[in-house]
C-alpha cells in the first residue's frame, strides 16, 4: 500500500506582516479554548502553575456546552471498563488504539464520581445513577442531566475556573499564529475583539480549540468550529492524523434559520424509530441493531433512504414513547422543537445527517504531547487514537475530561525557553484570489464545497474537484482583517480533511468512498500529514515524538 505524495503546502504563518504595537504577556501554561477539555486542563495545571486561558467568545460558548446525550462510564455493577473498551474498539472500525482507549474507559468511573461529588447533577433514582443507552454500547452506561449534560459539566468547570486564584481567563481572543522556532512552541499571537494584538509567551501551550464541523455549514457545532487550531499547529510543524474521518450525526434538525440543532442519540436509545417520508422503518434492513447501530451506519442508512424517496430528510418518530419520558429525559429537545412548530409527542421530527465530530486532528500521545516541544492538544482538535474511524457515542466529553486532565498535568512539568515571533519571509502570499466578497459569502462557499465533494460519500473525482476549488483560497491574510485570517486557517483545515480523504483508498467508519466501497486490511493504519513532509502512515497515533519532560 503506497500513499500518493499529495502534500498540503502552507506558509509558516497566516499573517503577511508582523503586527505593530503588540502587548506582551507571560504565563507558565497557556490554554487556548474554554470548552470541557480546556477547562479540565486548566484546573489540573493550576494546582502547580499559573494558567492563562484564552477563549474565542464568551466562556460559556463551546461545543462542549451544547453536548446533549451524556458521558459514557462503566459505572453499573453489570458493566466494566473492559466492555466499554471493546465497544469503543468495535465502533472505531479497527483504527482505535487500545492504549488510549484503555485510559479513557479505565479512568471514567472514578472521574464521574468526582464530578458528581463536585456538584454536577447527574440524574439519579433510588438505586443510584440513571444510565442511558446509546448506539454502539452493549450496556446502559450514559450518565446525563436530562439532555443538557454538556452544559451541566462545563458550567460546573467554569465556576471552578473562575474561582481559582491561579487561572487568569481572557475572553474574546482569536489565536492567530503559534510562536516559536522550528520544532518548538513558546506561546501564541492573538487578536482581541477591539483589534489589538497580544503575544502570550508560555512554557507550555495547550490547544483545546474544538473541531471543524462548521466547515460543512449544516452542523451540530458552534459556528466558529472551523478547525483553526489544527491549522495553527500544522503551520508550526505539528503532525495531524486521521483528518479524513468526519463523523456525521445521523439526526440533526434544521431550524427555520437554517442552523443545525442536534437531536440526541439518546432519543433513539430510549426507543425512537427512524422512518422514511413514506413511513418505512428502514434501519431494520440496514443493520441488526437498527437505530442503535454505530453512527456511520445509521447516517448512511438515512442518506440511502433520502435518495430513495427524493427527500432531504427522514423522520425520527418518538410519538409512541410516554410523554413523561419525553418531557423528563429530553426537555431541551422538546422545547426547541416546539419553538420551531413541531411537537415531538404528536408528530415525528424531520432530521438529516450533519457534520458533527472530527475524529482526526493534531497527533498526540496519551498525555496530549505533540511532536512540537511545548505544544499539547486536547479535545476534538486532538487525535489521540481513541475514536479511530468512528467515535462511539458519549465518548467525546469523556475524552475532553480524561485527556484534558492528563495534558494539564504534563504541561506543568515542561520548561521551554521563550521565543519571539518572526514572520517567514520565504512564503509570500498570493493575494489575487478568485474568491470575491470573502467577508460576505466565504462560509457558504466553503460549505458547498465540503458538503458536495467531501461529505458523507466521497470519490477521487469529487475530492480532486474540492482540492481544485480550495486552491483558490489564500492561506495568508493581513493583520487588519480578522475574517480573512479566519478564512485562511479554515481553508487550510479543509484542505487537510480533503487530502486525507483522497489518500485513503478504502471505506472505513465515517469515511466512505464510492470508488472504494470496501474496507481493506492494508489500510488499517493512520494517515499522518505534516507541513513540508510527504504524508506517511503509522500503526498507532501515540507513537508521536514527545518532548514532554
Amino acid at each position: 500500500m503506497l500513499l500518493h505524495n499529495i502534500q498540503v503546502a502552507a506558509p509558516r504563518f497566516v499573517l503577511t506582516k508582523q503586527p505593530e504595537n503588540v502587548h506582551d504577556h507571560v504565563a507558565d501554561v497557556l490554554i487556548i479554548g474554554g470548552g470541557a477539555a480546556g477547562l479540565a486542563a486548566a484546573l489540573e495545571a493550576a494546582g502547580h502553575a499559573n494558567v492563562t486561558l484564552l477563549t474565542r467568545g464568551p466562556l460559556p460558548v463551546s461545543n462542549s456546552a451544547w453536548a446533549q446525550g451524556g458521558v459514557a462510564a462503566a459505572i453499573d455493577a453489570d458493566d466494566s471498563p473492559a466492555l466499554h473498551i471493546e465497544d469503543t474498539l468495535i465502533a472505531g472500525a479497527g483504527l482505535s488504539d487500545r492504549e488510549p482507549v484503555a485510559a479513557l474507559a479505565g479512568e471514567a468511573p472514578a472521574l464521574m464520581r468526582l464530578l458528581a461529588g463536585s456538584g454536577v447533577p447527574f440524574e439519579r433514582d433510588d438505586h443510584g445513577f440513571v444510565l442511558g443507552l446509546e448506539g454502539g454500547h452493549s450496556h446502559r452506561r450514559i450518565l446525563h442531566t436530562g439532555d443538557a449534560t454538556g452544559w451541566a459539566i462545563t458550567s460546573a468547570l467554569i465556576e471552578q475556573a473562575r474561582n481559582h486564584p491561579r487561572i487568569h481567563i481572557m475572553e474574546g481572543f482569536q489565536a492567530v499564529d503559534l510562536l516559536g522556532a522550528t520544532g518548538q512552541c513558546a506561546g501564541v499571537l492573538a487578536r482581541d475583539e477591539a483589534g489589538a494584538w497580544h503575544c502570550f509567551h508560555a512554557r507550555a501551550t495547550i490547544l483545546a480549540t474544538g473541531g471543524a464541523g462548521a466547515l460543512y455549514g449544516l452542523t451540530s457545532n458552534q459556528s466558529f468550529a472551523l478547525g483553526e487550531g489544527i491549522a495553527l499547529a500544522y503551520r508550526a510543524g505539528a503532525e495531524v492524523a486521521d483528518m479524513e474521518f468526519v463523523q456525521f450525526h445521523p439526526t440533526v434538525f434544521r431550524t427555520r434559520a437554517g442552523q443545525g440543532f442536534l437531536i440526541s442519540e439518546a432519543a433513539r436509545g430510549e426507543g425512537g424509530r427512524l422512518l422514511s417520508v413514506d413511513g418505512e422503518r428502514f434501519m431494520l434492513a440496514e443493520d441488526p441493531r437498527a437505530e442503535l447501530a454505530p453512527r456511520d451506519i445509521v447516517a448512511r442508512g438515512i442518506f440511502a433512504a433520502m435518495r430513495r424517496t427524493s427527500s432531504d430528510y427522514v423522520l425520527l418518530d418518538l410519538t409512541h414513547l410516554p410523554l413523561a419520558l419525553l418531557e423528563g429525559r429530553f426537555p431541551t429537545i422538546m422545547a426547541r422543537c416546539r419553538a420551531e412548530g413541531i411537537d415531538p409527542a404528536r408528530e415525528p421530527i424531520p432530521v438529516a445527517p450533519a457534520a458533527h465530530y472530527l475524529m482526526g486532528g493534531i497527533r498526540t500521545d496519551t498525555r496530549g504531547a505533540t511532536n512540537i516541544a511545548g505544544l499539547y492538544a486536547v479535545g476534538e482538535c486532538a487525535c489521540t487514537g481513541v475514536h479511530g474511524a468512528n467515535r462511539l457515542a458519549s465518548n467525546s466529553l469523556l475524552e475532553c475530561l480524561v485527556f484534558g486532565r492528563r495534558a494539564g498535568a504534563a504541561a506543568v512539568e515542561l520548561q521551554i525557553a521563550h521565543c519571539t515571533l518572526q514572520i517567514d519571509k520565504q512564503h509570500q502570499p498570493n493575494l489575487q484570489s478568485t474568491i470575491c466578497n470573502l467577508q460576505l459569502d466565504w462560509r457558504a462557499t466553503m460549505a458547498q464545497i465540503m458538503r458536495g465533494h467531501a461529505g458523507l460519500q466521497r470519490s477521487a473525482a469529487s475530492l480532486e474537484a474540492a482540492l481544485q476549488m480550495l486552491a483558490a483560497w489564500p492561506l495568508q491574510a493581513s493583520a487588519t482583517d480578522a475574517e480573512a485570517i479566519t478564512a485562511a486557517n479554515a481553508a487550510l483545515a479543509a484542505r487537510l480533511i480533503v487530502t486525507g480523504a483522497l489518500l485513503r483508498e478504502e471505506s472505513r467508519g465515517a469515511h466512505f468512498r464510492t470508488d472504494f466501497p470496501q474496507s481493506d486490511e492494508a489500510w488499517r493504519v493512520h494517515i499522518v500529514q505534516q507541513r513540508d513532509a510527504a504524508p506517511h502512515t503509522a500503526s498507532s497515533v501515540g507513537d508521536v515524538v514527545s518532548h514532554a519532560a
